[in-house]
């Protein structure tokens, strides 16, 4: 039998595993609208689409070599810069599945809006200063957030299955 926190685990390897596809197609529709780019125009094309999120040279850099492995991207050394673009595959498979992949991108746009208008990104900072000054959090307060976190996941289940 799987317990509670294997089951979140295996969850959270599949939800990475999906924002990554997304991700890379996200980077492919990012060089079909710029033709050619190098990394830094790159993240910027995505912020300024995606609102606040920027991906990190950790995340781009090795999802465009992935790209280039798959024959998707090439790329070359411009003075000191590498640029990359769509080889024709890469463009076909943009073309073929353009409007998914704006649909994804409207998806991603809302949810990262509704994620800010709720403070969740503030909540995470703080959990991230407790962690990081080693405060731990009285038990009672843990409590207390499991309950009002119970009370938002029933309201949003709730949103789930009202019929449209």
């Amino acid at each position: 039998m799987m317990d509670a926190n294997n089951g979140y685990k295996m969850n959270l390897e599949l939800n990475v595993k999906g924002m990554r596809g997304i991700f890379r197609d996200i980077v492919l529709y990012t060089l079909y609208n710029l033709g050619e780019a190098h990394g830094y125009a790159i993240r910027g094309f995505i912020n300024k689409n995606l609102s606040i999120y920027t991906p990190s040279s950790g995340i781009l850099y090795p999802t465009l070599r992935e790209l280039e492995k798959e024959g998707l991207v090439e790329s070359k050394w411009i003075g000191r810069k590498r640029v990359y673009k769509l080889t024709e595959k890469g463009r076909l498979y943009v073309e073929n599945r353009k409007s998914e992949i704006e649909k994804t991108i409207d998806k991603v746009k809302k949810a990262i809006n509704t994620l800010t208008t709720i403070g969740f990104f503030e909540l995470m900072n703080i959990v991230k200063t407790l962690w990081e000054k080693d405060v731990e959090i009285p038990h009672h307060v843990v409590e207390e957030l499991k309950k009002k976190i119970s009370e938002i996941k029933s309201m949003l289940v709730r949103e789930i299955k009202s019929p449209k």
